[in-house]
């Protein structure tokens, strides 16, 4: 009876063992997919942020100026990828399911010589992963400044990117300035706790 009773306890002891092992690999896998599917969504996101600039440039290239840039140019001109065109043609969102606006913008006395790129609906950390990627700090980037919002979206005309000379604002970030290491900044300005409220605008020439 003794030894059975031991074998039980024993067997009791070993389950509840096992069972808070698993316990432990379950809440690890869970938190290693939640990374991995938030690495792949802003790496997906980088990369239209790189393909829209890219086709706006190649689309533009013989022009002397951006000034017909708009979503519904760049869509009838096949250069959005499906994924990011609304049931209706009509508009562009990211993989973050929020809208997405392009417009001109004047630089260096020159009208409608730059452009906007706008992504709205990102999180928090999505927006600081964003902001402080690699968008080029020198002439031949084209990459000028970029805005942030953490209350809502931004639009082409909010951005406060639009004139020929970007003016110092706290929520602007310049491209030589992003080189040198502005993180607590881009931290702060991406305070959106967990709503999907941040947005970013880029303003390239």
């Amino acid at each position: 009876m003794n030894n059975t009773s031991e074998s039980s306890g024993r067997s009791m002891v070993e389950m509840i063992g096992v069972l808070s092992i698993v316990g432990v690999l379950s809440v690890g896998g869970i938190a290693g997919y939640v990374t991995a599917s938030h690495n792949l969504r802003t790496n997906n996101l980088k990369d239209e942020i790189s393909t829209i600039v890219a086709n706006i440039r190649s689309l533009f290239f013989t022009a002397e100026n951006y000034e017909n840039l708009s979503e519904i140019t760049l869509i009838n001109a096949g250069l959005v990828p499906d994924w990011m065109v609304t049931e209706d043609k009509l508009h562009i969102q990211n993989k973050a399911k929020g809208s997405v606006f392009v417009g001109p913008s004047d630089h260096w006395y020159k009208k409608d010589g730059g452009f906007i790129l706008v992504f709205n609906g990102l999180d928090a950390k999505t927006c600081r992963e964003l902001a402080i990627s690699d968008w080029g700090s020198d002439m031949a980037s084209g990459f000028i400044a970029l805005s942030v919002k953490n209350d809502g979206d931004l639009t082409v005309n909010t951005s406060d990117l639009t004139d020929a000379f970007v003016q110092e604002k706290d929520t602007i970030i310049f491209s030589e300035d992003l080189a040198n290491g502005t993180l607590q900044q881009v931290y702060d300005l991406c305070d959106c706790g967990y709503e999907d409220t941040c947005a970013i605008a880029w303003k390239f020439q």
